[in-house]
């Protein structure tokens, strides 16, 4: 998947093109196996913790987040443990600028999305 999909491109279309193609590549990757989907998002995700300006990575993160929270509890649960797998298997400074960035993208969310992300995140 990383080899088609510049996350940094995606991030800096405009939000409305940006939403159809994050949403596009979930559903993809909800349909990958689980260590498919969690090399793929590791591609997407090391990718933007190393080149991503941080608004292009909140850009991503932001729509990212907005669209998981669309889905039903169990979906976002899996997303968010999947992505959490992910970030885990980074460098620790690719965990520290990812944590920092969700932290403000979590603050720019809808209330709901929020809630919704938080309870989900336990």
């Amino acid at each position: 998947m990383s080899s088609q999909v510049d996350p940094i491109q995606i991030a800096r279309l405009p939000e409305n093109q940006r939403e159809q193609q994050i949403r596009s590549i979930l559903q993809m990757l909800f349909t990958l196996k689980e260590d498919q989907a969690f090399q793929a998002l590791r591609g997407v995700i090391e990718t933007l913790a190393k080149r991503a300006a941080d608004d292009e990575y909140i850009n991503w993160c932001k729509t990212t987040m907005k669209i998981l929270a669309s889905y039903p509890d169990e979906v976002v649960k899996a997303g968010l443990a999947l992505r959490s797998r992910v970030v885990s298997s980074l460098d620790k400074n690719l965990q520290n600028r990812d944590q920092a960035i969700v932290g403000r993208v979590l603050q720019l969310l809808d209330e709901g999305s929020r809630q919704k992300l938080m309870r989900n995140m336990k």
